[in-house]
């Protein structure tokens, strides 16, 4: 049985209680990953190692510990596999992501094949078949749209279970070099399965050291891999725009300049650094590319002037751009001396106008 775990650094509710992102939870087949008051938990015994929870979740914070889905995706180009099967060495096509699928697409010199055959016997297909289903379509939709002539087909097909063989070594391999790292692995895998088999429900608690990598803003490896892709990708004569309903992992964003307070809490809180700025706040930058659809800064921006564009342009692929979502003229605060963006009258910061206007209530002062 596989192991799962949660890198609780990557969940966007770890830096965000605002999030309301719930993937994870609607993705789980048997209902055992939960979200209360921002705090992931799940009961390892209950998990059925699909890995489904990690291919949907945006910033790929969930991990099995017997399947890595870049190791298959590059496994299967470099053996120039075409059929996408859980009678391999994947636990369930659910595993694999929009973005991987599409990297597959991209990259596989011949139509791929997603065998759905074994859905038909399958508990847990209920739930994941029309995901993988809308998944398939989704993949197809965009190299349409992005003038590939790859695709991948749904396929019932009858193909037999690999089966693994028993570990079984000599005294003298177990001795040497190899055998020891073989016998690490034994050893990992028997406590992966012990640990597997708790009932305890699994509650993540913030360490210093997850705050420390929070603050990486890394992308995720599929991504990466996305990009690699893209890379050897046909360049189509035009580039389409998309509806965003269309595409569920990137997207292009637009601010409203006369709203937004220059709070800076999205970039501060984008996990993957798609929104930054400069050193002195005077401007929010987006990057497409970088983004994951995560929603993260959308939740919390109070006066709900960042909004996603309702269109996504397949541009951003092939002439990746920097966009420039707003920039604020800065002026030093003549009370406090800290920078801020001016927007006319008193060169005072919003902090030191707020303590001002308190102090003449204080004094009845009009």
């Amino acid at each position: 049985m596989s192991l799962l775990t949660l890198d609780i650094a990557k969940c966007v509710h770890t830096s965000n209680k605002f999030a309301i992102c719930d993937k994870c939870v609607e993705a789980c087949p048997v209902e055992t990953i939960k979200i209360d008051d921002g705090l992931i938990s799940f009961t390892p015994s209950e998990c059925v190692g699909c890995g489904g929870c990690d291919a949907i979740c945006p910033t790929a914070a969930f991990d099995l510990d017997d399947f890595k889905p870049i190791n298959y995706v590059l496994n299967f180009l470099e053996n120039d596999l075409d059929v996408i099967t859980c009678k391999s060495d994947l636990p369930c096509i659910a595993a694999l992501s929009s973005e991987e699928l599409l990297s597959m697409a991209l990259i596989s010199p011949q139509t791929l094949k997603a065998d759905i055959g074994g859905c038909k016997e399958c508990p847990i297909a209920a739930k994941n078949l029309p995901i993988i289903e809308e998944r398939i379509e989704e993949v197809n939709f965009l190299l349409e749209a992005m003038e590939q002539k790859k695709s991948i087909v749904l396929e019932e097909l009858d193909i037999e279970e690999e089966k693994t063989p028993a570990n079984v070594l000599s005294r003298r391999k177990l001795l040497s070099k190899d055998g020891l790292k073989k016998a690490v692995s034994i050893k990992q895998q028997f406590e992966n399965e012990v640990a597997s088999t708790d009932t305890t429900l699994k509650t993540h608690v913030v360490t210093s050291a997850d705050i420390a990598k929070i603050k990486q803003k890394n992308i995720p490896d599929r991504r990466s891999l996305l990009l690699m892709a893209m890379k050897r990708a046909a360049v189509p004569e035009t580039f389409h725009t998309i509806n965003i309903a269309d595409i569920s992992f990137i997207s292009q964003k637009d601010l409203d300049e006369s709203t937004c307070t220059n709070c800076q809490m999205c970039y501060r809180i984008c996990p993957t650094g798609a929104l930054f700025s400069d050193g002195r706040g005077s401007v929010i930058n987006f990057n497409p590319l970088s983004c994951v659809q995560c929603h993260s800064c959308h939740d919390v921006c109070e006066p709900d002037s960042l909004t996603l564009r309702p269109t996504f342009s397949l541009a951003n692929f092939f002439e990746p751009k920097i966009e420039t979502l707003v920039r604020f003229t800065m002026k030093r605060c003549d009370e406090c001396g800290n920078f801020f963006d001016y927007r006319g009258g008193e060169v005072l910061c919003r902090r030191c106008k707020i303590e001002e206007e308190e102090a003449k209530e204080l004094w009845g002062i009009k």
